[in-house]
């Protein structure tokens, strides 16, 4: 069934917003509007990328992909096919509604319902006391969820180096180090996000050796693995870009680390499918960390994040292991001038550079 691809990378925001009519901030229209052609590197031949127009269809059929555009005036006529965002909420069910999409091949209202209910951060901690049952209860600390401002402020205190995170955001937004007490912004922060979201989620600060996810897509309550990621944070915990591999590489790359990877992926498989594919089809991600345990060893956080959506983690596991290109993927105010073009030319621009 030809798959139709929406690159709507504000989708964290609206889901933060929870309302049906959301307008995204210039900074992430432009992303938007830049990185259009990206899921096209995501699709199979026959699909087709959702755009305003045809502008950049031949750069598109350049790229050898057999992925094709297809516009809104288009959508009306479809009587079959799936619609793929990066990610489903509220406001980009009702876009593409606006768009003309047959309500037939759209998720019902329900169906967004559980996803927005999914993706709140809390799930994290759900995955995280599942996972203690499947793997034991030597697991990284449980983050912990608070309601009111001094209860952070109490937990925060008696965790030096925490980190702070509001229930809907994501890569990287909506997270606080904290790193001094006394710092009256962040308690601004956090006021204003307790007024917004009613909670805050509290996770000790651990000592990062290598950030990592595992990529997968759930269909009809199954959760099956689609590839690894090895990726990099900057200091405000913002995707700062990822390695483009096999598959295998990968995947070797984290168990010369930890050798028990596999072990965690199939309890995290069962965690997925219990928690989170009985309510939600679509491709999903999941942060997990390695870090330095206080006795010495190499120890897992085997669920930083939930995304409900696709990633830039997707994006290379796909680069890697289906188109065969290596070296690091990044995405920057300008077009890398030796790396491979993922995107046409514009203000931002999605590439790969040799390592």
């Amino acid at each position: 069934m030809m798959k139709i691809w929406y690159f709507n990378p504000e989708n964290d925001l609206a889901l933060a917003n929870g309302g049906l009519n959301y307008t995204a901030p210039p900074r992430a229209a432009q992303l938007r509007h830049d990185l259009r052609l990206l899921p096209a590197w995501l699709a199979s031949p026959g699909d087709r990328v959702l755009c305003n127009d045809v502008t950049d269809r031949d750069w598109l059929l350049q790229q050898g992909l057999g992925v094709d555009i297809i516009t809104p005036v288009e959508l009306p006529s479809l009587s079959v096919g799936e619609f793929v965002p990066w990610g489903w909420s509220r406001a980009t069910r009702r876009t593409l509604q606006r768009l003309g999409a047959p309500e037939h091949l759209l998720p019902s209202a329900e169906r967004i319902e559980a996803v927005h209910r999914l993706a709140h951060r809390r799930t994290s901690i759900a995955m995280h006391r599942l996972l203690q049952h499947l793997m034991g209860p030597d697991l990284c600390p449980t983050p912990v969820e608070l309601f009111t401002l001094d209860a952070v402020k109490d937990w925060a205190a008696k965790h030096p180096g925490c980190y702070l995170k509001l229930p809907w955001s994501g890569s990287g937004q909506g997270v606080y180090r904290v790193l001094d007490m006394n710092d009256a912004h962040l308690w601004q922060w956090c006021h204003g996000g307790l007024r917004r979201q009613g909670s805050i989620l509290c996770e000790q600060g651990l000592e990062r050796i290598q950030d990592f996810a595992t990529e997968w897509l759930c269909r009809e309550g199954t959760a099956r693995l689609i590839g690894f990621s090895v990726f990099e944070n900057d200091f405000h915990h913002q995707y700062a870009g990822g390695i483009v591999d096999s598959h295998q590489a990968l995947h070797s790359r984290i168990a010369m680390l930890y050798p028990d990877i596999d072990r965690a992926v199939d309890a995290l498989s069962q965690a997925i499918e219990q928690l989170i594919a009985t309510d939600y089809d679509g491709h999903l991600g999941v942060d997990m960390m390695l870090y330095h345990h206080p006795d010495g060893h190499i120890a897992l956080n085997p669920c930083v994040e939930v995304n409900l959506r696709c990633t830039m983690g997707l994006v290379c596991s796909a680069l890697g292991d289906r188109h065969g290109l290596r070296g690091t993927y990044r995405i920057t105010a300008a077009p890398h001038p030796t790396g491979r073009s993922l995107t046409p030319p514009a203000h931002f621009a999605a590439s790969v550079t040799d390592s």
